[in-house]
């Protein structure tokens, strides 16, 4: 397996830690799963996406499986059900 030294500031090193923190995970497997991300077609992130379109947004929960598990959920509801509108 390979290894990659990247130079972080301090700054940065704190951020992740806290970010991982926040998403209960350790720091390698945040950098693991975005290096996954931009290979598997994702774009990029920038300071300038801190304003995300909707269909940026989608493309990021997709291309990141977060909602993967709700194709395991059954189906609650059907075209039947409700009114019209």
């Amino acid at each position: 397996m390979a290894q990659i030294n990247v130079k972080l500031s301090d700054e940065q090193v704190e951020g992740l830690r806290k970010y991982a923190a926040v998403r209960r995970t350790p720091v390698a497997w945040l950098i693991k799963d975005y290096i996954d991300y931009l290979l598997d077609g994702g774009m990029p992130l920038t300071p300038a996406d801190a304003e995300l379109s909707s269909a940026r947004l989608a493309d990021l929960a997709q291309r990141g499986h977060a909602f993967d598990w709700l194709a395991e959920e059954p189906d609650l509801y059907s075209i039947d059900d409700g009114e019209a509108v």
